[in-house]
C-alpha cells in the first residue's frame, strides 16, 4: 500500500484527517498510550520536553484541551487568536501548533499561511487544525494554507495524543497535499 494511503488509514482511526506528507505512523503507540495514562493517573514518569501554541477563540476549548495535555506533562500556551500564536514564536520555542480555523483577528488559515512564509526554520513547524467544519473545500483550503492535520471537533483524548505524538516523535521530510 502507498505510504499515502497508509497515512490515510492511520489518521482516519483517530478521527483525523492527513493533508501533508511530513508525519510518518511508526510509533510505538501502545508504550506512548500507557505512559500518558500513567501521567493522567498520576503514576508520575518523565515529562515531555515538548511545546505546544494552542489557538482557539473558545475559552472553554483552551481550557479542556489545555488542561488535558498539561496533566501529560506537554507545556502549552493557550492564546485566542492567530496573531497571538505567532507572538509565542518571538520569545519561545515551540514544537507544535493547534490551530483552531475560525477565530477573529487572524484565523487558523492565516496563522498557517504566515508560519509556512517564516524565513527561519520555524516555516517547518508541524501545523494541526481543529474544527468542525471538514468540508472538502475547507478540507483544500487547509492543506494549502499547509497544515499537516485536520482534527474534527470535539476532539477526544486518545486521538488527539496520537495525534501529537506520531507529529512530533516521527517527523520525516516531505511536503504539500496528499505527498
Amino acid at each position: 500500500m502507498p505510504e499515502s494511503q497508509q497515512l490515510t488509514a492511520f489518521y482516519e482511526d483517530m478521527d483525523a484527517l492527513p493533508l501533508s506528507g511530513r508525519v510518518q505512523n511508526d510509533a510505538d503507540f501502545e508504550n506512548l498510550s500507557r505512559w500518558i495514562d500513567g501521567r493522567l493517573a498520576g503514576d508520575g514518569g518523565g515529562i515531555l520536553e515538548w511545546h505546544v501554541v494552542l489557538a482557539d477563540d473558545d475559552a472553554a476549548n483552551r481550557m479542556v484541551l489545555g488542561s488535558l495535555l498539561e496533566k501529560s506533562g506537554i507545556t502549552v500556551t493557550a492564546v485566542e487568536n492567530g496573531r497571538m500564536a505567532l507572538d509565542v514564536l518571538a520569545h519561545k520555542h515551540v514544537d507544535l501548533f493547534l490551530l483552531d480555523i475560525n477565530m477573529p483577528e487572524m484565523d487558523g488559515l492565516q496563522t498557517a499561511r504566515a508560519i509556512r512564509a517564516l524565513p527561519n526554520a520555524n516555516s517547518g513547524l508541524p501545523l494541526v487544525a481543529i474544527t468542525s467544519d471538514v468540508s472538502p473545500k475547507r478540507l483544500a483550503e487547509m492543506c494549502n494554507a499547509g497544515f499537516d492535520v485536520c482534527m474534527e471537533k470535539p476532539v477526544r483524548r486518545d486521538n488527539l495524543f496520537r495525534v501529537i505524538l506520531g507529529t512530533l516523535s516521527r517527523r520525516i521530510v516531505g511536503s504539500g497535499c496528499g505527498s
